[in-house]
């Protein structure tokens, strides 16, 4: 790892959360913005990018791993609480309540 990768490790661990979840929503909202959240998804399908090739993702791993309150985390733990957070990247940012006040075609 890089002394950059190693300094942003420090830099997300220091975010902090009590749960994988938590520590995981608060270190992505943290390196991504709604706009590049919305293009990827864990393993690159339906057009998206991957995100779990990127260094990032072991960023995310390296300080979920650092953090007190989830040090005894498991690669597959990290890759659902990253995952979920990026299924839930379409929703940010009132798109849900926008998604919602559409009428739905075809019902």
């Amino acid at each position: 790892m890089s002394a950059e990768e190693t300094d942003l490790v420090a830099a997300v661990t220091d975010i902090g959360g009590a749960t994988v979840d938590e520590a995981t929503k608060r270190m992505m909202t943290f390196l991504l913005d709604h706009a590049l959240s919305r293009q990827y998804n864990f393993l690159g399908r339906n057009g998206k990018r991957e995100f779990k090739a990127l260094k990032l993702y072991e960023v995310i791993y390296g300080g979920l791993k650092k953090n007190a309150m989830t040090s005894q985390i498991t690669r597959k733990d990290a890759e659902k609480a990253v995952s979920k957070w990026l299924i839930g990247a379409r929703d940010r940012g009132g798109n849900r309540q926008a998604r919602q006040a559409t009428p739905q075609q075809g019902l």
